[in-house]
């Protein structure tokens, strides 16, 4: 299995340059390929493709690609994917992520980078959300719908944002799943799945939450 970071939000913000630069050194050669189908078609994905881009070529990554938009282009996205060393799902919409990849070829190939010792996943926000089993579903009024994840990440959910308890999202996830872990990760910060070791990284620590109580991850 490689190594998968689930971040928080407000990813390629300066305050992630260290986090971030540690990933793109775990991944070696190679391109970089951000995947930004949280976000709308057109401005949005052009956008978060271009903040991500300037963020790791300013970290000294000399190849960074934008995949072609899944929904338009799903032979051009799985092909620049399948390349990917380090593969960047940004944030935004988790609703609008995980309906554009799952039960796609393009969920097969994100699921073969995890797979993969040589290569690195990173999810931000909404990103880090859909790569669970198990993500929230935030609708803009009223309880959080809790759903099915891509998988990828199997005994967590992820509350991105995290700046102390959001009890309406983690009764919501209880009431779908009493007994699974809750990771609240801050901005700027991230939560490392290595094999068997989980670990947090970045501008603040995260916390593990689970049935019985809250820890902070040791960093």
């Amino acid at each position: 299995m490689g190594l998968i970071c689930l971040q928080g939000g407000n990813e390629f913000a300066p305050e992630c340059r260290e986090m971030d630069a540690a990933l793109l050194a775990r991944a070696g050669d190679g391109p970089v390929v951000l995947v930004p189908l949280a976000g709308a078609k057109g401005r949005e994905y052009d956008t978060a493709g271009a903040n991500g881009t300037r963020h790791f070529q300013s970290l000294g990554a000399e190849d960074v690609r934008v995949a072609p938009d899944a929904r338009s282009d799903p032979a051009g996205a799985l092909a620049a994917v399948e390349e990917a060393r380090l593969l960047v799902l940004p944030g935004g919409s988790p609703r609008r992520l995980r309906d554009a990849i799952a039960n796609t070829p393009l969920h097969d190939a994100i699921r073969r980078a995890a797979a993969d010792d040589d290569r690195v996943v990173m999810g931000s926000s909404a990103g880090a959300m859909v790569l669970c089993a198990t993500t929230v579903l935030p609708q803009w009024r009223g309880t959080p719908n809790v759903g099915e994840g891509l998988g990828i990440v199997d005994d967590f959910v992820v509350v991105p944002h995290y700046a102390g308890p959001r009890t309406a999202w983690e009764k919501a996830i209880r009431a779908h799943d009493p007994e699974i872990d809750i990771l609240g990760i801050p901005e700027c910060s991230g939560v490392l799945i290595d094999g068997e070791a989980v670990t947090a990284t970045g501008a603040e620590p995260s916390t593990l939450i689970t049935p019985d109580g809250r820890e902070s991850l040791a960093r």
